[in-house]
């Protein structure tokens, strides 16, 4: 009997596992008006490297980024509503994958790969990069993937300013070694990668 209960036990944890990490429900109501968000929004490279993003603001993040609203909508347009946003998440420990429709973040790759998401010595030590990908078999149009990615940086851009958090965008990273960081699948592009952090 001890040992069905393991094993059960054991079955739960895996399947959880492949689940991902559930993110803390976002905050959707409250926050600065629109219009002083918009204003405070600036591009900023004196990240601190020893201060962590809370998991609370990176469950916001993603969801201003790519979350979903209502009937299956996300928080950003797509050219024909083809959907082909990706979101990968680099930290300090792990890579990992967003899944909008559940919320979660499962993990593709154990270490620190945060060398392979810029060129620059503040993203390589900033406590948050964000890299902004696209599924080109939902979508082939290099000019409407871009249109998509940038509405989605402007979301973290925005939701950054209300919250006291500092972000840069950035397309200067190592293709070949952010591609093996991120075990990207075939298909996948990426364009975008945005640092974050105090």
């Amino acid at each position: 009997m001890k040992l069905k209960i393991m094993f059960a036990t054991i079955a739960m944890a895996a399947a959880l596992a492949s689940q991902g990490e559930v993110l803390p429900a976002p905050q959707t109501t409250g926050g600065k008006p629109m219009m002083q968000m918009m204003s405070e929004r600036k591009s900023q490279r004196d990240i601190d490297p020893s201060q962590p993003v809370t998991k609370q603001d990176l469950s916001n993040i993603l969801w201003a980024a790519w979350g979903i609203t209502h009937e299956g909508k996300h928080t950003v347009a797509t050219a024909m509503n083809r959907q082909e946003l990706v979101l990968y998440v680099i930290t300090a420990t792990e890579v990992s994958r967003y899944n909008p429709e559940a919320h979660t973040l499962t993990v593709v790759n154990k270490g620190d790969f945060r060398a392979a998401a810029g060129m620059q010595d503040f993203a390589q030590t900033a406590p948050l990069n964000i890299v902004l990908a696209v599924d080109t078999s939902k979508q082939d149009r290099l000019d409407f993937q871009a249109y998509t990615a940038g509405a989605a940086s402007q979301n973290i851009y925005l939701y950054c300013a209300q919250a006291g958090l500092k972000s840069v965008l950035r397309a200067s990273f190592d293709y070949e070694a952010l591609s093996g960081a991120l075990k990207l699948p075939h298909g996948e592009r990426i364009l975008f990668v945005q640092s974050i952090g105090h």
